[in-house]
This record gives structure tokens, C-alpha cells and sequence, in this order.
């Protein structure tokens, strides 16, 4: 009886026990994050890794849910990414991956591991950028991310697709994949840091920053505080909090802490029926915080009454009823 103990209890030091007490299977490592909606998380994270376009990783078998209590199969990680083997090793040396660890690993290996242009002249090529170019919709915003001056850039191929099934998401602004904003901060007239968020297949997106220099960063650095990317920034586009200069939208919000919060836009774009018809910042819809589409639709709703919209957008606009 005695010898039967003894190898019960080196066989369950030998599988581990996750978050629960329960053996963890060998090749198998317990996730204990201790955030709110962790199976969401894990979904965004892992997706990135579970294939170049994003995937879900429960489907490829990438990680498991065992009645809420989640493992990473550590073998299929390392299948998929054998450079990233150190990191994760050292994500996983404890047995568990809590949340601290998880992030070192994203910080240490996200960008790599989705193949991001590790330049912005890389990035700009890639997508076919030009900040003069017509076919991307430009907003210009002082607000709370940073008291640099933003100008995010869509493509206007990207506003109507998501305009054109409005009514059939169930009223909401969902974007194709391959979508990509684009925020240029500038700051004493110089171009601080460049922002990204390119749609995956799995419908999330990845994010990534890139300096001065137009080279991969970890975080933002322009004030109030920097932002690590990818880990501190899912944290608003996920989270149900109203931003300014949005939330005040139509109306302009009062200065913050940190200086002003406003929409640099012409005053006929300040349309109230279409900020209540689309509510587009409160929704959140496809994790989105702008308000592109209800000022990309004020400024189509403002060349129909100038007598200059194309037939394209006069459909378009009839078929959303405005």
C-alpha cells in the first residue's frame, strides 16, 4: 500500500496539477490568467499563433478547455514557432502560465511570430499607403491614448463594406479582413510613432507600433504614459469604457488633464442623427473605438446635398435608409 502511494504521488509530480489540483497532462501546461473573460483573451493571443492568418486556437488544438480550466499543448507551440522554444520555455518553466508570464512571452515574440513588416516603409508598402492617397478616409483627433496630435487613416474600401452590411450584422459596423487603421502621432511637427491595427481571418486584429524611426517598438512613447503592444492595448478596445472626444460627440468635450480632446473636423460632419442611428463608439462594434463610419456617412450625406456623391454612395445611402 505503501509503495502504491509513493508512486501515485511521483506520477502526479511528474504531470503537474493546474489551476483546479487536477493532474495536468504531460506536453500540457494549466493557464490561469486571472482576468475577466479569459477564454476571449486566449482566443485573441493564441489565435495569432495558431496560424499565419488567425485562427481558433481550441480548433486547431492549440489549447483546451477542460470545464473552464485552460491548458496550452506547449509541443503544438513550439510545432508551429520552433525560434520562439526559449521564450516559452521560460513562459512555461513553472508549470503554469499566469498572466505576468504570459505577457513577457507576447512582448518577447508577437510580432515576429505574425510576420509584421518590421518597418513602417515595409508596412506602408505592403498595404499600398500613402497618407495623400484619396482612398483612405482621414480623421484627425486630440484625445486621451496620447497628447501627440493622431491622424488615422482607413481605407474608404473598408468604411463602405462595413456600411453595406450594417443592416445584415444586426446593426452593426464589422470590418473585412485585411482591414488596416493606421495612426500617425505627431508631435512639435514631427512624426513620433506610428500605430496599427490590421484585421486577422479570425476577426480580431493585431496591433503593432513602430518609432521615429520607423522601426518595430514595444510600446507607444509619446505622453501621457506609454502603451506596450499587443498586451495593453486589447484592454480598451475589449473594455466598455466611453473615450473622448467621442463620448461628448456631437458636442465638443472639455479639455482633459493632459490638453485638449477634439475631432478636427468640418462643423457639417457634427451630425447628431447619425451618431444616435449608428452609435457607433458605445457599441463598439468589431472592437473599434472611432467614429469613422458615422463621419465617413456625414461627409457622404454632406457631398449629396453639395450635388457631388457618386452613384455608388447615393445607393449606398438609400440603402441604409438616410
Amino acid at each position: 500500500m505503501r509503495l502504491f502511494a509513493l508512486f501515485g504521488t511521483v506520477l502526479l509530480v511528474a504531470m503537474g496539477c493546474g489551476p483546479s489540483g487536477e493532474a495536468t497532462p504531460a506536453g500540457w501546461v494549466a493557464i490561469d490568467l486571472d482576468r475577466s473573460n479569459p477564454e476571449r483573451l486566449l482566443r485573441y493571443y493564441f489565435g495569432a499563433y495558431a496560424s499565419a492568418e488567425g485562427t481558433d486556437p481550441f480548433a486547431t488544438g492549440l489549447l483546451v478547455d477542460q470545464d473552464g480550466v485552460f491548458y496550452l499543448q506547449t509541443d503544438s507551440l513550439a510545432a508551429r514557432h520552433p525560434a520562439l522554444a526559449p521564450q516559452l520555455d521560460a513562459a512555461t518553466a513553472d508549470g503554469t502560465l499566469d498572466w505576468e508570464e504570459l505577457a513577457a512571452f507576447l512582448q518577447a515574440t508577437y510580432y515576429e511570430a505574425r510576420a509584421l513588416p518590421a518597418t513602417r516603409e515595409a508596412l506602408y508598402t505592403t498595404l499600398g499607403f500613402h497618407p495623400d492617397d484619396p482612398a483612405w478616409f482621414v480623421v484627425e483627433i486630440d484625445g486621451v491614448m496620447t497628447t501627440a496630435r493622431r491622424r488615422v487613416f482607413v481605407p474608404k474600401s473598408a468604411l463602405r463594406a462595413a456600411l453595406t452590411q450594417f443592416r445584415a450584422k444586426d446593426e452593426r459596423l464589422h470590418y473585412p479582413q485585411g482591414t488596416a487603421f493606421i495612426g500617425e502621432h505627431w508631435a512639435d511637427g514631427a512624426l513620433a510613432e506610428t500605430t496599427l491595427m490590421w484585421k486577422r481571418a479570425d476577426d480580431f486584429w493585431d496591433f503593432a507600433v513602430y518609432d521615429a524611426d520607423g522601426q518595430w517598438a514595444e510600446a507607444t512613447t509619446t505622453p501621457p504614459r506609454p502603451l506596450k503592444s499587443p498586451t495593453q492595448c486589447v484592454g480598451c478596445h475589449f473594455g466598455s469604457r466611453a473615450f473622448e472626444p467621442e463620448k461628448s460627440f456631437p458636442g465638443e468635450a472639455r479639455p482633459g488633464p493632459h490638453g485638449p480632446r477634439t475631432l478636427h473636423i468640418p462643423d457639417a460632419w457634427r451630425h447628431a442623427d447619425l451618431v444616435a442611428f449608428f452609435d457607433e463608439h458605445r457599441k463598439r462594434s468589431d472592437t473599434i473605438l472611432g467614429l469613422y463610419n458615422t463621419l465617413f456617412t456625414a461627409q457622404l450625406l454632406t457631398d449629396r446635398a453639395a450635388g457631388r456623391l457618386g452613384p455608388e454612395d447615393t445607393a449606398l445611402l438609400e440603402a441604409l435608409g438616410l
